[in-house]
Order: structure tokens, then sequence, then C-alpha cells
């Protein structure tokens, strides 16, 4: 790991849970940053022990949801900026010297990548919902900035202070994406399970929920494949506008099924 001055310095930051498969890649691909720093929920694979090889930042606490997750992570992490990512991602060959620049620039306190959601080792998917799909993850860590949202949260940092930037892509490793089969949508249900969950508490009639869970769906893949051009990318694009238009379904259905007091809240 580098050694620069504290105003640059740059911590990786990773949340992990039985991430063991990918981990390894995770750190080897980041050598060049100041620090690591990894919040896990008690995996019961290997990846403790092998985080361990990279970082002796490592903390546990129990996975409530990404929001508390991610804000419990800010007090543990020192140096001025973060760069936040998951543990099947990678960046973009070149990214750390363009983000060794961009962190030079004072009057930005985030920078968006866009991500490329691979479905196998070549293809990624380039239209519908799934590109650019941009993804805020280096930020400033001396604002008092916290995370905001359960699921798709994002850092709270006003959007006149971020820059979007092209050059530096992030990779989500195919192993696990929701859109590579109809099959691999399953892997995400106990985060639709904890969407519902929020969802039922809202002001939203038992009756609206019934209607969005056919209304969401078809709202949704129809954006993505038609208005939105998922087409583009053929079957692949199909089938992914079909698992994001269930997804967004499904939260309906477990805010219903919360609500209704079938699931235990």
């Amino acid at each position: 790991m580098s050694s620069r001055n504290n105003s640059n310095k740059i911590t990786l930051f990773v949340i992990t849970y039985n991430e063991e498969e990918n981990i390894k890649q995770l750190f080897k691909s980041f050598k060049w940053v100041d620090d690591i720093t990894i919040v896990d929920s008690f995996s019961e694979d290997n990846t403790i022990k092998i985080a361990k090889k990279f970082t002796n930042k490592i903390y546990l606490n129990k996975f409530i949801n990404f929001q508390k997750q991610r804000n419990f992570s800010l007090n543990k992490i020192k140096s001025k900026w973060i760069l936040m990512i998951d543990a099947d991602e990678v960046l973009s060959p070149g990214s750390k010297f363009i983000i060794q620049e961009l962190i030079k620039d004072k009057s930005v306190d985030g920078y968006w990548f866009p991500r490329r959601q691979y479905i196998n080792k070549c293809t990624y998917l380039k239209f519908g919902y799934f590109y650019p799909d941009w993804q805020l993850r280096l930020f400033r860590n001396d604002k008092g900035y916290m995370f905001k949202g359960l699921i798709h949260e994002r850092i709270a940092i006003p959007e006149n202070k971020t820059k979007f930037v092209k050059n530096v892509e992030i990779y989500h490793n195919p192993s696990r994406s929701k859109y590579n089969s109809f099959k691999s949508f399953f892997r995400f249900v106990k985060y639709i399970q904890i969407e519902g969950k929020e969802v039922s508490k809202e002001e939203i009639s038992n009756l609206n929920l019934l209607k969005n869970i056919l209304i969401e769906t078809v709202r949704h893949s129809f954006r993505s494949f038609i208005r939105k051009k998922g087409y583009l990318d053929g079957y692949n694009g199909f089938r992914a506008a079909i698992n994001f238009g269930f997804y967004q379904g499904g939260i309906a259905l477990y805010a219903l099924l919360f609500r209704l007091n079938i699931l235990k809240k």
C-alpha cells in the first residue's frame, strides 16, 4: 500500500459475508490504496481468514440492512477519501491513476462511476436499466455525509458536489448477477424481503399493494426492455428486464405479506 499525504489518502471499504471466492482477487486488484477496511456480517467461510492477509481493520457487525452496515463503518475509517466497492466487483484497468488525479479537486465531494453488469466473462448488458448504472463510490469522508436507503443505499452528497466520470468503470462479477439466468433472480429474495418490510410501513393500502404486484412487474419490465432499449441486448436484455420487473413486483408482494402478518416482522 502507498504512503501519501493524509489529505489524499484513500481507504478501500468493503462489506462482506461469505465472500471467500471473490475477496482475494478483490484485494490483489487494489494494492495501490492506502488502507482497507472490512465490515463483515459473521461470515461462515474463509472470508475473514483471507482478509487478515491484507488488512487488520476487520470489524464484525450483525447485518440489518446495507444503510446501517455502511454507516457503522464511517466512524472506523480515518482517511479523507473512501472508495466503496462490493466484494464481487473490480475497477477497469488504469482506474488507479485517474482516481489519484480526481481526489486533487477540492471542489468535488463525490464521484459517480458507470457499472457493467456482466452476465458471463465476456458479455455485459449495454442497454435497459443496466448501463451505465451510475454508482457513487468515491467520496470524501470529512464532511459528515451518511448513507441513506436500505438496499440501493448511497452516500447523501448534494448532486452539485459530485461529478460523473466515464473512464473509471466498475465491473460486476457474473457469478453474482441476478440477470444471467431466470433462476439467478432467487439469490436476491432476501433483499426483496428487506425492502418489502419497509414498504409495508408506508401509507399505502393493501389493495394498492396487491395491484402493484402486477403493475410494478409489468411497468419495470416494459420500461427496461422497450423504453430503455434493452431489446438491443437481445435475449439477455429480455431476461434481465423480466428479472428486474419481478424484483420490483416482489417488493409489493412481500410488503403485503408483512402487512397481513403472513410473514413475521
